[in-house]
């Protein structure tokens, strides 16, 4: 699992700094843990967002899909109008990595 972790976080970062400037978002502090049913959680006041170590053995794409996600969270706390209004905005093809990961073990995101 180790060498899992150190490829997340190579690549978090760097979707991070990649997305903050699109998005208009800052995001304070990140995090790697094992988690049974979500590929990612955001906490909105600390502006935390934390991955799912199971995605570093999933495509780039959809790792990608979960950063963007969890940083939608921070201009909008739930999943509605507006919360899809902006994955389609950032990530137009968002449903399909949306799609990928709900075909795996952990179920629906």
């Amino acid at each position: 699992m180790s060498w899992y972790r150190q490829q997340l976080k190579q690549d978090i970062p760097q979707l991070i700094a990649k997305w903050e400037p699109i998005m208009n978002v800052q995001v304070e502090d990140w995090g790697i843990k094992q988690m049974k049913t979500k590929w990612g959680t955001c906490n909105i006041r600390a502006k935390r967002i934390w991955l799912n170590l199971e995605l570093a053995k999933k495509a780039k794409h959809c790792l990608e899909y979960v950063v963007v996600h969890e940083m939608a969270h921070l201009l909008e706390r739930s999943h509605g109008d507006r919360f899809v209004a902006l994955m389609n905005k950032f990530m137009p093809n968002w449903r399909f990595c949306k799609d990928e990961l709900n075909r795996s073990p952990l179920g629906n995101y």
